[in-house]
Parts: structure tokens; sequence; C-alpha cells
């Protein structure tokens, strides 16, 4: 294609322009023939079309990257025809300064011509075409003419100014490369960060109804009891009523979904209280206070827990009625009793489920809400 441009416009970068229409000669006179009229091209425009046919075309390493030409050929051809002209004016330029074309370099990058062959085939038209394609314009283009002065040196200013461009690539091209690879570093961390926070995040909760599990309550219990300063800790003790009739009757997974919506229940009305609500397996929960509101805030809780469970819960298969049984024990951190506490309010549970169902017990009695 650089070749054909060259040869439709002469060895020195012309195009011819339509004849122009002559009149009728008069009788008696001579007739004339009008010749074309050359167009010069621009040195800027025919070195863009050589740059663009190298990047286009597969060379001797074999065909083009994709990723050489990165945006449509108009778009390409007016980039090049930019870097182009830069390239035209600082080697023409006086004062000579070649470390100018390390933008262009740069811009090469910026605007990711940064394929396997971009580099080399743009020097291999840079040293091989430019000189001959800037020493014939600068004798014949006489807006060049200021060229000639230059013609003596331009292959040592091609040179120079080749190497420049070549150095700010490299440059630039690096430093994409250590920010992507700084990108990518970060971009790690974040996913190991995330992976971790999330398998913590499932070892210390309950895969179905997202409350804190076991190990997470009691592990916060303990944090509480062996704080210092004589503070107080409550904890609730819940455990469904005949749970295993709702299972029998209508399946595990109506089962699960009334576990959810129960686990939902009491740990809003915890968190309400300033409580932590958790599922320490099957139908069982606790609700850990600290500090503890004393024993008639720790009852109070209990009893607003009971309540919201009892409510007829919506699951797929109809309405479903459920109640529960809670034990109380409330007692200071690093008192004696505080080494038992899980075992009191366990035992406290169990008075409260032997006077029947949706009862509760505080530790050491056998205590039940007025109906």
């Amino acid at each position: 294609m650089a070749q054909m441009a060259l040869n439709e416009a002469g060895q020195h970068g012309h195009v011819t322009g339509p004849l122009t229409a002559q009149p009728s000669p008069s009788r008696g006179s001579v007739s004339r023939t009008t010749w074309p009229i050359p167009i010069p091209v621009p040195p800027q425009a025919q070195l863009a079309r050589m740059w663009l046919d190298a990047l286009a075309v597969s060379g001797d390493e074999g065909p083009g990257a994709i990723g050489d030409i990165p945006m449509g050929t108009d778009s390409a051809r007016r980039f090049l025809t930019r870097q182009s002209a830069a390239l035209v004016s600082i080697l023409l330029g006086s004062p000579f300064r070649p470390r100018q074309a390390a933008a262009i370099g740069q811009a090469l990058v910026k605007a990711d011509f940064v394929g396997a062959y971009v580099l080399g085939r743009s020097l291999r038209v840079l040293i091989l075409r430019l000189p001959a394609l800037l020493a014939a314009t600068a004798y014949d283009d006489a807006a060049h003419a200021g060229a000639a002065g230059v013609v003596g040196d331009l292959e040592q200013r091609v040179a120079a100014v080749t190497e420049a461009l070549a150095n700010g690539y490299v440059r630039a091209l690096r430093d994409r490369t250590l920010a992507e690879q700084e990108s990518i570093r970060r971009a790690e961390l974040d996913a190991q960060r995330i992976i971790s926070e999330q398998l913590r995040h499932q070892a210390l909760h309950d895969p179905l109804t997202g409350l804190p599990n076991r190990a997470a309550a009691f592990d916060r219990l303990s944090t509480a009891l062996a704080a210092p300063g004589g503070g107080r800790v409550g904890l609730c003790y819940l455990d469904l009523d005949d749970f295993k009739a709702v299972n029998d009757r209508y399946g595990h997974d109506a089962g699960d979904e009334l576990l959810v919506s129960v686990a939902e229940r009491i740990g809003r009305v915890a968190r309400e209280q300033g409580a932590l609500a958790a599922r320490i397996g099957g139908d069982e929960f606790v609700v850990l206070a600290e500090p503890s509101p004393g024993e008639r805030g720790m009852v109070a809780l209990a009893a607003a827990i009971l309540v919201e469970v009892r409510r007829p819960v919506p699951l797929r298969i109809g309405w479903v009625g459920i109640s529960a049984c809670a034990g109380v024990v409330e007692c200071p951190a690093g008192s004696p009793g505080a080494a038992t506490m899980v075992a009191d309010a366990d035992t406290a549970l169990y008075q409260a489920k032997s006077q029947g169902p949706g009862r509760w017990a505080v530790f050491g009695s056998a205590r039940r809400p007025a109906r």
C-alpha cells in the first residue's frame, strides 16, 4: 500500500490533480495540451501510511498480532499522522532535540499500541523509509525548503530520534507493566483478604440461619467472663418445643425454613436489647448479654423472645405454630458461678420445660410468666 502510494505520487510524494477544462481554440489559434497538476502529499501523511501498513500487514515475524492496531483503521491513521507530524518536526527542527521523540513512544503505549511487533516494525519503517522520504521532500517541496540544510546528516538524526522513541516506548511500557503488576498484587491481596474474612465468617456462623455459631458464642462468653472490672453477664438458653414433630410431619425442608424464621426473630429481639443471639445446634439457641441488664432485665428479654417465637410462622406449606422454653442465669464475671454458667442455664431450661411449653425459668427456681 505504501509502495503504491509512492508510485502514484511519483518518486517524490506527488499525486496528480484533475485535468483543467480548456476553452475551445479560436480559428487560427494553436491548440495547447494541459498536463495534470501535481499535488504534493505531506511527508507526515506518507509516513503514516507506511507506518499503518507495517503494523497491519504480516512481516518477517509472521502474521501480525491482533493487538498491533488497537483501534479502527481511520482512528489509527489519524493517530499515526499526528505522531508522524511530530517526528518530522523534531527531525527538521533547529536546534535539533531528538529526546523529544520519547514522548511519541510514550504516546504509542498510552494509545495501546503495545502488540508484540509494534516497536520493531515502527523502528524499521522509520529507519529504512524516513530518510529517503524527507530527503525527497526537502528538495521538491518549497514548504520544507529549510530541510535541505540537514539532508547531509539526516540518517544520523533519524537514528537519534528512533533511539529516543524506543527508549520512551520501553520506559512507558515498563511503567505500565509495573502498574499492572501492582494492580494484580493488590487484587490478589484483596482476594486473599476477602477469602480469609469469608472463611472466618463461615467458621464462626451457622450456615443455615446466619447467626453466630457455638464456637463464636462460647468464645464471646469466655471473653466476657474473663474481663476485669467486675461486670455482670447474663445468659438465656433457648430450646424449641417439640420441633421434631414439625420435621416428622412436614419434612426437613419445612423444618429448616422454620428454623431460619425463628432465628431471625430471636436475633432481632436480642439486637434491640444490645445482646448477642447464636444458634448452638439443632433447635437450641443462646442469647448473651454483656453487660447484663440484671436478673429482671434478663427475664424480660427471655419473655420478649418467647412471645416472638410463639407467633405463627408462614412457611411454603402454610402457617406453622411453634413455641420455646428458656433458662436464664445471671452472675458477676469472675464469680464462682461463672465457671458453670452454661450448665446452670441448661439446668434452668429443663426446669422450664418440666412445666410445659412456652415457659421460662431462672437458675435455682422454677418460674413461669403470667398468662
